[in-house]
């Protein structure tokens, strides 16, 4: 007992160590979000941002003042808010540290003037969230389809095309770059969402062979009792199969999701109107080609990350579980 105490102890204090080095970015974004333009440049660099105060006591009175020298004697010179210099003692002088925390850079994002598209946060999130909403739709719903008619549908070269259909995996997107945009601008899509919903709902391959693996671990005499209660193919599928792939599901949705928010070359490809950008292109806007407004990036991206650390904590259990019970059979 107290030996599985002991190896349980040195397993946690081993990943809370390895956690340090991860979470030091993120607290340094975090403390950057809420400082201003001069504090973010301070060097050197705080995590806590803060400002020393002078408080000057005499005659029974505090004051703050402005520290302007110090002198050889013990003595230093203040200047007082009504703008009046003396010479004063050291002791008479006291340091306080105050924290400069601000939520400036937090509700310019939450607010937008009407005659600015380049901070229309609102609008950006809007369309970010449309995005990877349909996108977690089309592919749930494709690849689900495709994997149940690989696992559960007979015809003619089924193993083949579906090994046809991984090796799509090993094509790099940037072979496709071109002709993809040809194709569409031909059809108009350009400056639409269009292009980067339609690509979700045509299937993946990872995400259908995630679901074909799934769906073959399922005892065919499922399908055959749902078919003596009446039940097509297709409704066999919709109500009895899909169902217990919850998991898979969960799985496909949180990549999905996650690679609809973070997708940055699409956008800036097929995006050319100011008011239909994604949160990612905002970010980048924030970056000019000779400054950048530091504290205002960080506030976003903090932002930003907030639903994809709520969409982890709540599906984890279902990612573990979908990632597991998907397999090798097959």
């Amino acid at each position: 007992m107290i030996k599985q105490t002991i190896q349980t102890a040195l397993v946690y204090t081993t990943i809370a160590i390895g956690a340090v080095p991860i979470l030091i970015p993120f607290l340094w974004m975090l403390a950057t979000s809420v400082k201003s333009n001069i504090d973010a440049a301070e060097h050197p660099a705080s995590i806590i941002p803060t400002i020393e105060s002078t408080q000057w006591t005499h005659e029974g009175k505090t004051e703050e003042v402005v520290r302007l020298i110090d002198l050889l004697d013990g003595k230093s010179k203040i200047k007082t808010k009504q703008g009046t210099v003396h010479t004063v003692q050291l002791s008479e002088l006291r340091t306080k540290t105050h924290l400069t925390l601000q939520a400036t850079n937090y509700t310019r994002l939450a607010m937008h003037k009407s005659n600015d598209s380049d901070n229309d946060w609102p609008r950006f999130l809007a369309n970010t969230l449309l995005i990877a909403a349909m996108t977690v739709c089309g592919q749930i719903i494709t690849c689900s389809l495709a994997g149940w008619g690989f696992s559960r549908l007979r015809f003619a070269f089924r193993n083949q095309l579906f090994v046809l259909m991984l090796a799509t995996m090993m094509v790099p997107s940037q072979i496709s770059m071109v002709p993809t945009f040809m194709i569409y601008r031909w059809l108009g899509w350009i400056d639409t969402f269009l292009p980067l919903i339609v690509p979700a709902w045509l299937g993946g391959a990872f995400f259908t062979f995630l679901y074909r693996q799934f769906f073959l671990s399922i005892p065919k005499e499922m399908d055959e009792a749902a078919e003596m209660d009446g039940c097509s193919h297709i409704q066999t599928y919709w109500h009895v199969l899909l169902p217990m792939a919850k998991p898979v599901s969960v799985t496909v949705g949180v990549y999905s999701f996650l690679g609809a928010w973070n997708e940055f070359m699409s956008p800036l490809i097929y995006i050319n109107s100011d008011h239909k950008r994604t949160l990612t292109l905002a970010l980048a806007k924030l970056q000019g080609a000779y400054a950048a407004d530091i504290p205002m990036l960080m506030a976003a991206s903090t932002v930003m990350l907030i639903p994809v650390l709520t969409l982890y904590v709540i599906s984890q259990r279902y990612l573990i579980q979908g990632m597991t019970v998907s397999g090798v059979k097959g």
